[in-house]
């Protein structure tokens, strides 16, 4: 809408009216009449109609805001933190922060396509396929090399013994727990793709619920806590993420537009000092953090410490493993091509 244009031109009919107006009762005082206040009202109410046509188009400017997108787990404790100290508050003061939870990255990619989101946090692999199929973002950081595990019934210690009639719950279609199964799929089956048909999406406490409930469900590509949990319910780990990979690596990225990167700088900029903070604030003070953040996660203090403490430390902004990901991607037909370096990180990024 060309606010200019009609702000132009509902000044020239206030002028216009206005003047008819006051010519008019000057014209009722030379001649002794009394005002026509029909007229004048009518006038008025005209005036109050076109400021409420043109106000909504040129009234005041709509705060600026942020918006962020994360997901359910322990992997993304350092968004918590950002949230509770409100560290991205202090570095971006009078803009709105607007924090959503999703279940699986296919709401955080839509949000992020109609401008919505402008930072969303989730696995490897959605990051990958969007770019490749012309989705104008690029990772923007690490968050977290957290486990993440097959964990199944204790019947089950192979992919090879699973029956036509199990299911297998992940996320959601090529997200990175069906990406890693696949991996596995292909290392014990000798098929990526043999278990495709009997996936189902899930959020992860759903997938739990169902594990432990003894539905059709008997496997879930499993992330803390609730790896924890299905293990407390007699469920067993079969595999986990460094064992079908070979090696450690990043779990959780958080992704940007290009749009927002390249135009809304300081607000980018804002986003990775804060979670940079809130990841030095969790390694320094891990004690602390897990007493801050065990509440959320309705598990004890001990045990969130345990977790969030594997193997040293599990936060960290720098990437890990990324172009495995990549080029296996390719490989099982994920991607359409293993996607060239510099498409894929921003400017600021450490990875290895």
């Amino acid at each position: 809408m060309n606010t200019d244009m009609y702000t132009d031109m509902y000044t020239d009919m206030n002028s216009n009216i206005i003047a008819d107006i006051i010519a008019d009762i000057r014209a009722d005082l030379n001649t002794g009449k009394r005002h026509r206040p029909s007229f004048i009202r009518s006038a008025l109410l005209i005036l109050s109609a076109a400021a409420v046509l043109i106000l909504p188009g040129c009234g005041g400017k709509k705060a600026p805001s942020v918006g962020i997108a994360e997901q359910y787990g322990i992997a993304y404790a350092p968004l918590q933190i950002m949230k509770e100290q409100k560290l991205l508050e202090k570095r971006l003061p009078g803009v709105e922060i607007n924090w959503k939870q999703f279940g699986g990255p296919t709401g955080i990619r839509e949000g992020m396509m109609n401008g919505e989101i402008d930072f969303g946090f989730m696995g490897v692999s959605p990051v990958l396929i969007g770019i490749d199929n012309g989705m104008k973002w690029r990772y923007a950081t690490g968050i977290s090399s957290n486990e993440v595990a097959i964990v199944t019934r204790n019947d089950i210690h192979s992919l090879t013994e699973l029956t036509p009639k199990d299911r297998i719950s992940i996320l959601s279609p090529a997200c990175t727990q069906h990406v890693l199964l696949c991996m596995l799929a292909g290392q014990q089956l000798g098929d990526p793709h043999a278990l495709d048909n009997q996936l189902v999406s899930m959020s992860h406490p759903d997938s739990v619920n169902a594990l432990l409930s003894a539905t059709e469900i008997t496997a879930h590509v499993s992330t803390p806590p609730y790896i924890t949990q299905e293990s407390d319910g007699g469920m067993h780990v079969m595999a986990t993420g460094e064992e079908i990979v070979g090696q450690p690596f990043t779990f959780i990225t958080g992704v940007a537009m290009e749009e927002f990167h390249d135009n809304r700088r300081e607000y980018y900029d804002a986003v990775i000092d804060a979670l940079q903070e809130a990841i030095d604030y969790i390694n320094s003070n891990m004690e602390e953090a897990s007493q801050l953040l065990a509440p959320l996660y309705g598990i004890s203090q001990e045990e969130l410490y345990r977790q969030m403490g594997r193997d040293g430390t599990i936060y960290s902004s720098e990437l890990n493993g990324v172009e495995i990901f990549n080029r296996q991607m390719a490989e099982m037909g994920f991607l359409s091509e293993e996607l060239p370096a510099d498409s894929l990180f921003f400017d600021n990024v450490v990875h290895h």
